[in-house]
């Protein structure tokens, strides 16, 4: 029973201390996906909200090492965000020690007027030789008030040494920096864990005997012991309410044997009846399963159809304001190019309102319609985009694949992905074993707004009404992929 409150007690507490440093941890994906300094500067601030966005964690400080050139600060959490401060010397001191080590993590507890502070820094390497320091500042006092809230209802109470027995935290606050006393007790046994052992000792804070549970404690470099204290106290009312609990079982076990005995006997009786009403139970069932089938079939095909109207709805505005940028800049700088395009604009929008009410048009209808829109996109983009990369063989031009589904994957491979002059986006489409595939080289934009993956469902909604639930789409090398299979040609 002992070992069972530990374990529950050290569960908590090592979930807080978790919680504690994480921020370390979603800090350094800012950092992974920075290639250079200067675009980790422009992510720091970032990375900083990360580092403090457990609400204990109220200080913490970073510096970033290039060469010569250092910046540095510290952090103060604030009702909405942070602010940056001035580093505090045992700041300073402990980002010029993890600056010089190898090691990714590294711990240290300092005495800082009447406080103990506990510095957990992470280190990172940058590709250009830059160093860069996170690290948070959690004063040791103020954590074991936020601790006295945890696990209210415990009967047991927690502790923390360092390595050399010195309380990081304790009920008692007083006791906090000070040596931990040596108290004799039993032997000393292992729990099943082979880490964890345990003894029976007299409790200096609660002048009580209590089964004591001592444990490795590792976080972010350091290597501190867990102490939880059991009081036999509560141990023995534990044992005294279960011998309740087993004497009231065995009557209550005899009361239900008496009832059952007398179920049993009429049970026979009422089995025939019960067989037919199963029977019964069963048509009715199959029947309501397959009324429910046909329902949904039809609702499938409502949902594919409802998405397709939704996504018709979505390309007329915000499409057509995009182009009707693009054409004012044309009609200035090469009014036949803006000819052209008002065409093509035309054409693009007099095949989305096209009434397709199977949800589906060939190869061949698709592949103009998506010319005509990259047409417009082209315009727009420049030498962002690349040309349109094709390769599909004219016999396979009749067969069938959902309306608007190409022209819906080029439109998601420039609304995800970066397009540039210095970085241009590359589309292919071509078909391979009975698929046509669409791919586009990935370059994930940061600023792009969920829009929940409407196009995608669509797409998957109609393959799946069409009894096709082939269509698929991911990364693949470097690239994003979707593959749409070929349906039948119209007869």
């Amino acid at each position: 029973m002992a070992t069972k409150v530990y374990q529950l007690k050290a569960a908590v507490i090592r979930n807080e201390f978790r919680g504690f440093v994480k921020g370390l941890d979603d800090a350094a994906l800012v950092v992974t996906q920075s290639p250079d300094t200067s675009t980790l500067q422009q992510n720091l601030p970032f990375a900083a909200t990360l580092l403090l966005n457990h609400p204990s964690v109220k200080h913490g400080f970073y510096a970033l090492i290039s060469g010569r050139d250092t910046i540095a600060y510290g952090l103060q959490k604030q009702e909405k965000g942070y602010v940056r401060a001035a580093l505090l010397p045992y700041q300073r001191q402990q980002i010029a020690c993890v600056a010089g080590i190898d090691s990714l993590y590294e711990s240290a507890v300092i005495r800082s007027a009447d406080s103990l502070h506990w510095l957990a820094t992470a280190r990172y390497r940058l590709a250009d030789t830059s160093t860069l320091v996170l690290g948070l500042d959690i004063n040791l006092q103020q954590l074991q008030h936020y601790l006295w809230s945890v696990d209210t209802t415990g009967r047991a109470y927690a502790f923390i040494t360092d390595e050399q027995g010195t309380y990081l935290s304790h009920p008692d606050e007083l006791l906090i920096g000070r040596k931990m006393e040596n108290v004799t007790g039993n032997d000393s046994k292992r729990l099943g864990d082979s880490v964890t052992t345990y003894e029976t000792v007299t409790s200096a804070y609660l002048q009580l005997p209590v089964v004591r549970y001592s444990t490795p404690l590792l976080l972010a470099g350091a290597q501190w012991k867990l102490i939880v204290d059991t009081p036999m106290l509560a141990v023995d009312e534990d044992v005294k309410a279960i011998e309740r609990y087993i004497l009231l079982l065995l009557v209550t076990t005899a009361v239900l044997i008496i009832i059952l005995i007398g179920w049993a006997q009429n049970k026979w009786q009422k089995e025939f009846m019960l067989r037919q009403q199963a029977e019964l139970t069963r048509q009715e069932l199959l029947a309501e399963k397959q009324a429910l089938s046909l329902m949904a079939e039809r609702q499938q095909k409502d949902n594919a159809l409802l998405q397709l109207n939704t996504l018709k709805e979505k390309v007329n505005p915000h499409f057509l304001f995009n182009s009707l940028s693009s054409l004012n800049a044309l009609i200035d700088q090469s009014p036949e190019t803006a000819q052209a395009f008002v065409m093509k604009l035309s054409r693009v929008y007099r095949y989305v309102l096209d009434a397709y009410p199977d949800g589906v048009a060939t190869v061949a209808a698709e592949l103009n319609f998506a010319r005509e829109y990259f047409f417009l996109l082209k315009i727009r983009f420049g030498q962002g985009l690349a040309p349109l990369a094709e390769e599909l063989p004219e016999e396979l031009l009749t067969r069938r694949i959902p309306f608007m589904s190409i022209q819906t994957l080029i439109e998601n491979a420039v609304k995800h992905n970066v397009v540039s002059r210095d970085m241009p986006l590359h589309i292919t489409i071509h078909i391979k074993n009975d698929h046509l595939i669409v791919s586009n080289n990935l370059q994930l934009r940061n600023d792009v707004t969920a829009s929940g993956g409407q196009g995608l469902h669509y797409l998957q909604s109609t393959y799946s009404h069409l009894g096709s639930g082939n269509f698929r789409c991911g990364v693949e090398g470097g690239s994003f992929v979707c593959y749409l299979p070929l349906l039948p040609a119209s007869r």
